[in-house]
């Protein structure tokens, strides 16, 4: 009777709190941003209250060829949703070019290339031919079929130690994504993200090394007529990060009721000389959805750098935006 009722279905991309813990996931251009290697390992568990409602998995790595002024990268995340075990599957490749502007400021430009797969375990789930015939298996499930399709990303970022700014197009091509034969083109993301870093202490040569700091950011995404905007500020105090988001568009309603999704709060962890960060965040949902419903959400990130001393010391400045 739901499905009867139900003109059409609305999805969203995965998406992360800590957004700069999944650089490449955010915007291809942020591909090499390090000092050579980077290893990312990102898991959030979205609404534990509601049963099996959004988990998602990501693993990424990228390379700075500072020789060449080029980053690339590879990025796998795995989102699954709902008891049916409707899960997506996308692996990618990620390239990007910088373009030094100043000594301590870039511009860096970048394109990604995934390949996607869509699926249910139809095993999960009882229909109706099934309840009359007794047979252990549907023909509705001729009907549908697992999805494979291309998608094309891009993205620009300009970069230096006080302000960023990053734009980043998702589903350029708009590739259809329908399992069941159809045609259902995924519309195109858009993405603005940037922020401004209050530097109060630093060390090293030209004061490359901040140690103490103070940040504001934002994330905002638009698809179709629908929009999200995030807000927050970091503090950083090596070796800990704190910080705290909202998400929402206080002024903008949707069929009558405010944007309001959660509040975040955010901890860092800065493993000292090994170059290893540990982040965690906690989304309390303030929507009418509640969060004694949703339970809210959890996430953690892992991201860990490896590079020769010389490289680091090369590096100068350029690793600048904030780290979760």
């Amino acid at each position: 009777m739901f499905l009867f009722f139900v003109a059409h279905g609305i999805a969203q991309d995965a998406q992360f709190t800590q957004f700069y813990s999944s650089p490449q996931y955010l915007n291809p251009a942020f591909t090499g941003l390090t000092a050579e290697h980077r290893f990312v390992a990102n898991y959030r568990n979205q609404w534990p209250g509601v049963k099996r409602a959004y988990q998602t998995y990501m693993a990424a790595y990228d390379h700075n060829f500072s020789e060449v002024n080029s980053g690339l990268g590879i990025c796998i995340m795995q989102d699954k949703i709902g008891f049916a075990g409707l899960s997506h599957t996308q692996a990618g490749i990620n390239y990007a070019y910088r373009f030094t502007v100043k000594k301590f400021s870039e511009i860096r430009a970048g394109i990604g290339l995934s390949y996607n797969y869509k699926n249910i375990s139809y095993n999960k789930l009882t229909f109706n031919d099934q309840l009359i015939t007794g047979s252990a298996v549907s023909v509705e499930t001729n009907n549908y079929q697992p999805k494979h399709y291309i998608d094309i990303n891009a993205g620009a970022l300009y970069n230096s130690p006080k302000v960023w700014l990053g734009v980043a197009a998702k589903h350029i091509n708009q590739p259809n994504v329908s399992v069941i034969g159809q045609q259902e083109r995924l519309p195109l993301f858009l993405g603005v993200h940037g922020g401004y870093r209050y530097i109060i202490e630093s060390k090293g040569a030209n004061s490359s090394f901040l140690t103490k700091y103070v940040a504001v950011s934002f994330n905002y995404r638009h698809q179709l007529m629908h929009d999200q905007l995030d807000l927050g500020f970091y503090y950083c105090h090596l070796p800990i990060n704190v910080g705290l988001w909202y998400r929402g568009i206080p002024f903008k309603k949707y069929q009558g009721k405010p944007n309001n999704e959660s509040l975040a709060i955010l901890f860092g962890y800065e493993v000292p000389n090994k170059h290893l960060r540990i982040g965690y965040s906690f989304d309390l949902t303030i929507s009418t959805l509640g969060v004694s419903n949703t339970f809210g959400a959890h996430e953690l990130a892992l991201v860990y750098e490896l590079a020769q001393k010389s490289k680091y010391k090369s590096r100068k400045v350029l690793v600048t935006v904030p780290k979760f």
